[in-house]
């Protein structure tokens, strides 16, 4: 199956923000900006929903989604069933990535 039609032009340098038109270089502050926004656009269903990937101890990699239920200068707090699968990965790693 050909996918390459599916692609999408990328944005050019015009169309791309500079730093100076960031709220804050505080990356909270910055992503309370973009979740506010998220939050009022009628499109985004769930604009708390977010994936977290890891990787266990031999490499493996792990990803997942949860509902975002805060976040502050100390970081993000989510919701997961402790007694998952996805739970119990996370109670063994140190380190994990959201998007």
């Amino acid at each position: 199956m050909d996918l390459s039609d599916m692609r999408k032009k990328y944005k050019g340098d015009e169309e791309c923000f500079e730093e100076n038109q960031l709220v804050s270089l505080d990356p909270f502050k910055q992503f309370g900006d973009w979740f506010d926004k998220a939050t009022e656009c009628p499109e985004i269903g769930e604009a708390n929903a977010m994936c977290i990937a890891s990787a266990t101890k031999d490499g493996r990699p792990s990803a997942r989604m949860v509902l975002l239920k805060g976040y502050s200068n100390e970081g993000f707090r989510f919701f997961t069933n402790y007694e998952s699968r996805k739970g119990s990965e996370l109670v063994s790693i140190s380190y994990l990535s959201s998007s």
